[in-house]
């Protein structure tokens, strides 16, 4: 009885919070664009991504593919031409952070302008629109088209939850791209969404030096052979102390088994297509069977 009145209160707690977040940060009578196909593959940036690109690019024919933060920088983004860019991370957009984030936030929007000949649909949070650096770059080419979502925060009991999502007033917390990019994929209706490239293997790429940082190796598919462990950083400055960072883990995965409960709630099947993924929220798919169902 104590734990159910614990657990009534706790939930009860996060719904007020929720609810204030929304009146104070969420925009009503967001839109999504219409898919183009029933299926969809997420491209994250994990370092397996490049390999399963060479090895299964046959299976992403008919299915519409969303790709996430720097991949319009690398080769595959005019190969495979995404009808989707998601990104959520503030670095990409904040001017006050550390010079580095801006001249890599830059260089991606000058290659997204330059490279895109095809219709993209850019989702981007609602809190970027008050910074302009970012939309100088990307203005000039009529071929991106923006969507604006809210990255509220969303907790409580489940149906307040699925309510809010399927409402687009927000989302599980948005510590990695791909809470946004699965969020957006379920409201926008696929019957199935396939990931590539999620990783997510960092736990065994954390040290801590002499000085006390926590350092983290975030390889990527593009940058694999030669990304070095460096700190976390707090919305492009500072860094994380190891409760921080875990914690931020902790949000991420948590946010996957809140985002299968959607989706099965919606009809929505999400695979993992990603060998040696730490998510372990979701159904799990052979490569060698993608292969397979591709030429049925």
């Amino acid at each position: 009885m104590v734990l159910e009145i614990q657990k009534f209160l706790s939930n009860l707690g996060d719904v007020i919070v929720s609810i204030i977040r929304v009146v104070l940060l969420a925009k009503w009578r967001v839109k999504l664009s219409e898919p183009l196909h029933d299926e969809c593959v997420i491209l994250a940036n994990g370092p397996s991504l490049g390999d399963t690109i060479q090895q299964h690019a046959h299976f992403l024919r008919d299915k519409d593919l969303i790709c996430v933060n720097h991949f319009p920088s690398t080769e595959y983004y005019h190969q495979l031409k995404p009808a989707y860019y998601m990104t959520s991370a503030p670095d990409l957009w904040l001017d006050d952070i550390d010079k580095f984030f801006v001249d890599q936030s830059n260089r991606l929007f000058r290659d997204m302008a330059n490279k895109t000949e095809w219709s993209l649909n850019f989702y981007i949070p609602y809190e970027s629109r008050k910074f302009s650096r970012w939309q100088s770059l990307l203005k000039k080419n009529p071929a991106i088209k923006f969507f604006y979502y809210n990255n509220t925060p969303i907790e409580g009991w489940k149906w307040f939850r699925h309510w809010c999502f399927k409402m687009n007033l927000g989302m599980p917390r948005p510590h990695n791209v791909l809470i946004p990019s699965l969020t957006h994929s379920i409201n926008m209706g696929y019957r199935k969404i396939y990931l590539w490239g999620a990783d997510h293997s960092w736990l065994s790429e954390i040290s801590v030096n002499d000085q006390n940082l926590v350092l983290i190796n975030q390889k990527h598919f593009y940058d694999r052979q030669t990304s070095e462990g460096k700190p976390l950083d707090k919305r492009g400055v500072g860094q994380r102390n190891m409760p921080e960072l875990l914690t931020k883990f902790v949000h991420a995965f948590s946010g996957y088994f809140i985002l299968r409960e959607y989706a099965e709630s919606r009809g929505v099947l999400i695979l993992n297509a990603t060998p040696g993924s730490f998510i372990d929220a979701f159904e799990r798919v052979d490569l060698r069977s993608l292969d397979d169902s591709s030429h049925e």
